[in-house]
């Protein structure tokens, strides 16, 4: 499917047909990504971290942290 590049405000957008977006299972609002893989602009729904998910929480919300120990094997989480 071919869509024009249109001006909007400083920026220059896409007009996504709603086909295309029921076919992808995303509806306005959707956070997505975009990504740039060589000549290609690719558009894929955001992952949801858990670490964003925790941010959201109120601190009276948030159990209070239990010590295991320390970590050990594949439970450590490496950024």
């Amino acid at each position: 499917m071919t869509v024009t590049l249109q001006k909007w405000g400083n920026s220059v957008g896409v007009r996504l047909p709603r086909p295309l977006l029921e076919q992808a299972g995303l509806d306005e609002g959707a956070k997505v990504e975009i990504l740039v893989e060589g000549d290609h602009l690719v558009i894929r729904k955001a992952r949801v971290r858990l670490a964003d998910l925790l941010a959201q929480c109120r601190p009276e919300n948030r159990p209070d942290p239990t010590d295991w120990g320390p970590d050990v094997g594949r439970e450590i989480v490496r950024d």
